[in-house]
């Protein structure tokens, strides 16, 4: 069911006082005073920007040729408080996704995250909001059920997702891989080169800092923030995770993209000015569920009003 809901262009006290001001200036006659009164009520109207919720308002999309691959580190270390200072690295690769999913408006994407499993968290699809939504769910497991980082997890996922965007064969294939390169289950990192052909763009984004962060997490069972502590000895210290650059270059060589350490969103700037120059850019029109204007319900009558004052007062010169 549509519903109406308004968003005032001025503030409406502040219309109500130009209002009055345009209606004490009084027109002689009777007539012309009765279209003075309803000018003054479409302006009103019109400032009041009324508007109705519906799912099948039209919208002129971007779409571009792009099955873009985001695969996210979701382990507890990605909570590492490192990213630009003292920021945890997850708030960072957030705030990252949702720039790439901006600057890449019409792209096809899907997000792929990690921790002690892997998971497709969201299917291909040119819905960034979903995107947005998909990603920003994503939380870290908690220090009693996070078995360690390891980044040999995302291969197979990742592979298969490469696959199926090279078989549908309508765009290029783009992959953002998101970690801190840290394998904390004392595997060594494999290969990733036997997935890679078929990525023609995009980059591995490496967070965190070689001096370390600690890192909290929330605990839904206690309600509350939670030191992450390392306890191979005893007494427990507070656990630290670090950047791991040599796994990061590597995988950044096997999958054949450039690898970029994230301090800030716009770091990632020329890989997407890179891959854009790849692809073609098209524009259809849809529907969605959204805000619909009607104030040009009220500028119609408006207009006819102003055009006949307009050509009265010709008359009478």
């Amino acid at each position: 069911m549509d519903k109406l809901t308004f968003e005032p262009i001025i503030p409406i006290w502040l219309m109500v006082i130009i209002c009055i001001g345009l209606l004490a200036i009084k027109r002689k006659g009777i007539a012309p005073y009765i279209r003075q009164v309803l000018m003054v009520l479409l302006l009103f109207a019109i400032n009041l920007r009324p508007m109705y919720i519906s799912n099948e308002v039209k919208v002129m999309r971007q779409k571009l040729n792009c099955y873009c691959i985001i695969v996210i580190d979701d382990t507890l270390s990605m909570m590492a408080e490192d990213y630009n200072g003292s920021s945890p690295r997850m708030d960072g690769v957030k705030a990252d996704v949702e720039y790439i999913t901006e600057q890449m408006t019409g792209a096809k994407f899907c997000v792929i995250d990690f921790n002690n499993d892997v998971n497709l968290v969201a299917p291909f699809t040119d819905d960034s909001t979903y995107i947005k939504s998909a990603v920003n769910s994503i939380y870290p497991l908690a220090d009693y059920h996070a078995t360690g980082t390891n980044i040999n997890v995302a291969k197979k996922l990742l592979g298969q997702m490469i696959d199926n965007a090279t078989i549908l064969g309508d765009g290029h294939v783009v992959v953002f891989f998101i970690t801190d390169g840290e394998n904390t289950d004392r595997h060594t990192l494999d290969s990733f080169a036997d997935i890679a052909p078929g990525i023609e763009g995009g980059a591995v984004m490496g967070y965190g800092t070689d001096r370390g962060g600690q890192m909290h997490y929330y605990d839904d069972l206690y309600e509350e923030y939670v030191l992450v502590e390392d306890k191979r000895s005893y007494p427990y210290e507070p656990a630290v995770s670090y950047i791991d650059e040599d796994n990061l270059r590597q995988l950044s060589s096997d999958l054949g993209i450039p690898y970029v350490h994230m301090d800030d969103s716009e770091d990632i700037d020329p890989v997407i000015e890179d891959a854009l120059e790849l692809l073609e850019a098209d524009t259809e029109e849809t529907t969605k569920y959204g805000y619909a204007d009607t104030y040009y319900w009220f500028v119609i009558p408006l207009a006819a009003l102003v055009a006949y004052e307009f050509i009265s007062v010709k008359r009478r010169a």
